[in-house]
């Protein structure tokens, strides 16, 4: 007559029973412990109880399923079932996308929502603007070269975009404001062109 009690080869859900590895202790009755293989081939030991439920259906890395952000399996048997991200680089990459998807939710329920954040920011700090400048240039310096002077050329070419931009809508809706902005920014270059010419071309300017 076959034993019921006896589980070995049988399988529940992504386990296969091995053996009987022992008994433990819960409470007063004695559970047992089955060792099991998952079909990805990794064994772990379940009680009974959890074992017949269904409670554990596959090992930790199945559980959890491929990593949400590059699609690595998640094996590290340290993390709980529900981390859903393979290393600390990916689950950073998880928290950002996460504060990406609300940081768009509340632009698009109030479009104004930067300016008046920048807005708070002036009148609470006089020198924020210049610790904002301060910032931005620590992190523009502690990056690799190449990519420091891909990202000078990619904001040079945003700026000069949005000035393009700027100054042919000014000429359309204010040709004073125009020609006031046309003469600064001569005065401007004129100064600079000044200070920051050759020895050479002081010998020419002078003659």
């Amino acid at each position: 007559m076959p034993n019921l009690s006896d589980y070995t080869g049988n399988r529940f859900h992504a386990l296969t029973v091995l053996h009987l590895v022992g008994t433990v202790k819960h409470g007063r009755n004695n559970v047992k412990i089955w060792l099991c293989e998952c079909v990805c081939g990794k064994t772990l030991e379940v009680d009974q109880a959890s074992l017949l439920k269904g409670q554990k259906p596959a090992c930790k890395t199945c559980r959890r399923g491929p990593c949400v952000i590059c699609g690595s399996p998640i094996d590290n048997d340290d993390w709980g079932v529900k981390r859903n991200t393979c290393s600390d680089k990916c689950q950073h990459e998880q928290k950002k996308a996460s504060h990406r998807k609300r940081y768009y939710k509340l632009i698009e329920q109030d479009p104004e929502h930067n300016k008046k954040r920048h807005k708070a920011r002036q009148l609470a700090d006089p020198l924020y603007e210049k610790k904002r400048y301060q910032l931005r240039l620590k992190r523009l310096n502690a990056l690799p070269e190449k990519q420091r002077q891909a990202l000078i050329q990619k904001q040079n070419e945003y700026t000069n975009l949005w000035r393009s931009a700027y100054v042919k809508k000014l000429k359309v809706d204010d040709p004073e404001a125009y020609q006031r902005y046309c003469k600064a920014t001569n005065a401007y270059y004129r100064r600079w062109y000044r200070e920051n010419r050759t020895p050479d071309e002081k010998m020419i300017y002078k003659h």
